[in-house]
């Protein structure tokens, strides 16, 4: 019996720590769920992003096709213009790369039909502004992208 309140309560834990997030409205890759996205400080309404910290992100991936090579389009977007993130916008994905159980760096490339998990964290710049944005983020080539997700933020003071 406490095994199975142990598993439920686990359960309970992964679901909470999920990430609510919305596609991305002109790609053509897969709409990811809540539970394929896990980004820190992160609840189901809006990302709270401190600045001078690190947010980590972790995501699951399928590519619907082989991928030789990953590119990240992270942005902000403010008022309706995109913002590159200054050292993550057109950087290889491929570093952080693992396999399905998150545990073992694969890298590129990506397999079609296979899953892995893309790890990766990015630092909240105390230069970034305090206000409320919508945070882009893709993970393609020249082709389309295997992920592509937005989701609502704020950075704080």
């Amino acid at each position: 019996m406490n095994s199975a309140l142990l598993l439920i309560g686990i359960a309970l834990l992964s679901l909470a720590a999920a990430t609510d997030v919305k596609q991305c409205p002109k790609s053509k890759a897969r709409a990811l769920s809540a539970d394929e996205v896990t980004i820190s400080n992160c609840p189901k309404s809006r990302c709270i992003l401190k600045r001078n910290t690190e947010a980590s992100i972790t995501m699951k991936l399928k590519p619907e096709r082989d991928f030789a090579e990953l590119t990240s389009d992270i942005q902000g977007i403010i008022l309706d213009v995109p913002l590159p993130f200054p050292g993550y916008y057109g950087t290889s994905a491929c570093p952080h790369i693992y396999d399905e159980s998150g545990e073992h760096k694969v890298g590129c490339p990506l397999k079609a039909g296979q899953t892995y998990t893309y790890k990766n964290s990015f630092k909240i710049l105390p230069v970034y502004p305090t206000v409320s944005l919508e945070i882009h983020w893709g993970l393609g080539d020249k082709q389309g992208d295997v992920a592509c997700f937005q989701l609502p933020a704020k950075i704080k003071a």
